[in-house]
């Protein structure tokens, strides 16, 4: 096999730049959209008024991470847009036939929106999350109207990445997420987003309103599963009475097994999303 027909590094750029020529105002318009309702609705959450109750908790780390989900469900959007050619028989035709080859279309794309899309998300997120807690502490009040104390930036802490380590706390002490399950968190999120990338490629007919149907189901499954929910806890107690078995590194049979499925599902929907898309080119 010849590997420049596989791949070429001038082909590949030059896929990458038409890419971006022909869409930069859209991408601008996407990345100026994320920061301007990043920044207001990261400054809308945090406190206005210098004091700790039940209305006003103090904006910490776990906050940062609810209010990152909601970024993620964004850049889950923008990856969903993968492959936009391919809703039209026309595009569909003339991105097919474009000089170049499979793997560099399908590569392009996953440059574009999953490496750099990521890449932008957490620096917008970082500067958001540092502008929202300046222009927060400038403005917040204390109980009855007056100035703030001195110590008001307490109240917003102060936000870095390394807040994501920790799992919850309890009574002011932190617990951090295992190696293991760290890993097989980021990889199902992961896995979402490969799916998404793929999604234009794995449904002929029909992909628009099939991929929000899964997705749908999806987002319902989870809620359904929260460990609230009567049923999940009734399930979870029959697994840990019947089928959990503690293992010497301090892991569960069970968490092997989702970690297995986290870890291994990546390694199936990219290779599958490639294949798709080889054989729309076939």
């Amino acid at each position: 096999m010849n590997s420049n027909k596989f791949f070429s590094f001038s082909r590949f750029y030059l896929l990458l730049r038409n890419d971006i020529l022909l869409n930069r105002q859209k991408y601008l318009l996407t990345i100026a959209g994320a920061f301007i309702f990043g920044f207001v609705f990261l400054y809308m959450q945090m406190p206005k008024v210098e004091r700790l109750d039940n209305q006003i908790p103090a904006f910490n780390g776990s906050r940062y991470v609810s209010v990152f989900a909601l970024f993620l469900i964004g850049l889950g959007w923008f990856i969903a847009t993968s492959f936009s050619e391919l809703g039209d028989k026309v595009k569909t035709s003339n991105y097919l036939l474009m000089p170049a080859s499979t793997f560099e279309k399908f590569l392009s794309q996953f440059v574009i929106r999953v490496v750099i899309g990521t890449s932008l998300l957490l620096v917008i997120f970082w500067a958001d999350a540092h502008l929202a807690r300046t222009v927060a502490l400038s403005q917040i009040e204390g109980p009855n109207h007056e100035p703030a104390s001195a110590n008001v930036s307490k109240y917003i802490a102060e936000f870095h990445y390394s807040m994501f380590l920790v799992k919850h706390t309890n009574n002011n002490e932190p617990t951090y997420w295992r190696l293991a399950e760290g890993m097989a968190l980021i990889s199902f999120i992961f896995s979402i987003g490969m799916y998404l990338f793929s999604k234009k490629l794995f449904h002929k007919k029909n992909g628009f309103g099939k991929s929000r149907i899964i997705s749908i189901v999806i987002i319902f499954s989870i809620l359904f599963l929260m460990p609230d929910s009567n049923w999940f806890s009734e399930f979870n107690s029959f697994i840990s009475n019947n089928i959990e078995r503690q293992l010497q590194n301090g892991y569960t049979n069970i968490d092997i097994w989702r970690f297995s499925i986290a870890y291994f599902a990546p390694l199936f929907l990219i290779p599958f999303g490639y294949f798709k898309l080889k054989e729309k080119q076939l």
